[in-house]
């Protein structure tokens, strides 16, 4: 069983990083119509204000994150029983320098077993698909129905309340989802 993970708040901790690091561009940076708030054009890229965050402040919030508690211990378990790990992150190759070999050395340096690497993919979903990726974790849930519009089986790395299939937001139990995902497709 192949399985994508996204890395940004499924497999670190990035959204503290970007609390921190908002706080320290608006202050610097004042413009009117934005606070301390994380804007929910976060992830736009449309917005040129929101664009220069992401370029002044790209490398530490991409490489300095902590990952999720007990990540990798779950990774070398899922690994012992055939669940190959695979990352599928929208970062584009464009922005960083040799993406896919810094992650790799993030990773292992981690004690993270992740060595398939997918990076600048918008639409995991249809990724998943063309790429026979079995199931997708991430905590958009765009991504999560994109996903089920595609029929691959997805869980949603996340506490919402609004969304009615698998959700976790604690890696011991997305073991245990995976373990019985597994039984059930043999």
């Amino acid at each position: 069983m192949l399985i994508g993970i996204d890395i940004d708040d499924t497999l670190v901790n990035t959204r503290e990083k970007q609390l921190i690091y908002w706080a320290d561009y608006v202050t610097k940076n004042p413009k009117e119509g934005y606070t301390k708030e994380i804007p929910n054009t976060i992830n736009d890229f449309g917005d040129e204000y929101v664009q220069v965050f992401w370029d002044t402040y790209r490398e530490q919030l991409s490489f300095t994150p902590t990952f999720k508690e007990n990540t990798s211990v779950v990774l070398h378990r899922l690994k012992e029983n055939n669940i190959i790990p695979c990352i599928i992150t929208s970062r584009p190759d464009t922005k960083y320098k040799n993406l896919k070999l810094r992650l790799k050395n993030w990773l292992k340096e981690n004690n993270i077993p992740i060595e398939i690497l997918y990076t600048d993919v918008r639409n995991k979903g249809l990724f998943c698909k063309e790429n026979n990726i079995d199931i997708l974790i991430d905590d958009s849930l765009n991504q999560i129905k994109s996903a089920k519009e595609n029929n691959v089986k997805a869980i949603l790395f996340n506490n919402n309340p609004n969304y009615e299939g698998l959700q976790t937001d604690n890696w011991l139990d997305l073991y245990d989802i995976l373990i019985k995902l597994k039984e059930e497709q043999n």
